[in-house]
């Protein structure tokens, strides 16, 4: 039985891996493609939507970043974390709070900010910023950066002060109203202007 579900697991995740990579693909592909555009056009217009494309690519990219960070801090803990047999979105996997520890819990949780400033430090080496795309593509994931952090360590440092990891989501998604979302766009806007 238990050998069992360890195989419909991995066949989930594998399937999961399969449509994250496709779709992280695909965004820096189409991304790629409208920077390239601009770069050898020069027209204004080329730019604009190599800039949105830039957003629209670094957020999906970030996400996906994101619930593997989750995902793999919940696994590197041995929590109880099996993956979901419909994903949703870019939730892809259940955390089984009141079979896992605290522990595994801030692990967890900690793995989502560190896979999001892993993927800024990356950008940082890997886009030569020649373009407004280019600089607008790291400044959103570090927008989605910071807002994953505003949200996210209230909830780590309650869960380490004793709260239950349940009533501190709760009590943080019902407190943190647009904050996250405010400096998250505040300090991608600051990263842009600097980086053009």
């Amino acid at each position: 039985m238990i050998d069992e579900r360890k195989v419909r697991d991995r066949a989930r995740l594998q399937k999961v891996a399969v449509r994250h990579g496709a779709a992280v693909l695909a965004a820096f592909t189409l991304w790629g493609a409208a920077d390239a555009w601009a770069l050898s056009s020069g027209l204004f217009l080329a730019e604009i939507i190599a800039m949105f494309n830039a957003i629209f690519a670094a957020t999906a990219i970030a996400y996906i970043a994101h619930e593997w960070g989750h995902f793999t801090g919940a696994r590197f803990s041995g929590a109880i974390s099996p993956v979901a047999k419909e994903p949703v979105s870019f939730f892809m996997f259940t955390f089984k709070d009141e079979l896992n520890t605290q522990g595994q819990f801030l692990a967890m949780s900690a793995g989502g900010s560190l896979a999001n400033w892993t993927l800024v430090v990356l950008m940082c080496f890997m886009l030569p910023l020649e373009t407004w795309s280019q600089a607008l593509f790291l400044a959103t994931t570090v927008a989605i950066a910071v807002s994953v952090g505003v949200f996210e360590i209230p909830i780590i440092n309650r869960v380490m002060y004793g709260d239950d990891p349940t009533t501190a989501v709760q009590q943080r998604l019902k407190e943190s109203g647009s904050t996250p979302r405010i400096a998250g766009i505040a300090t991608g806007a600051l990263v842009w202007l600097l980086a053009i």
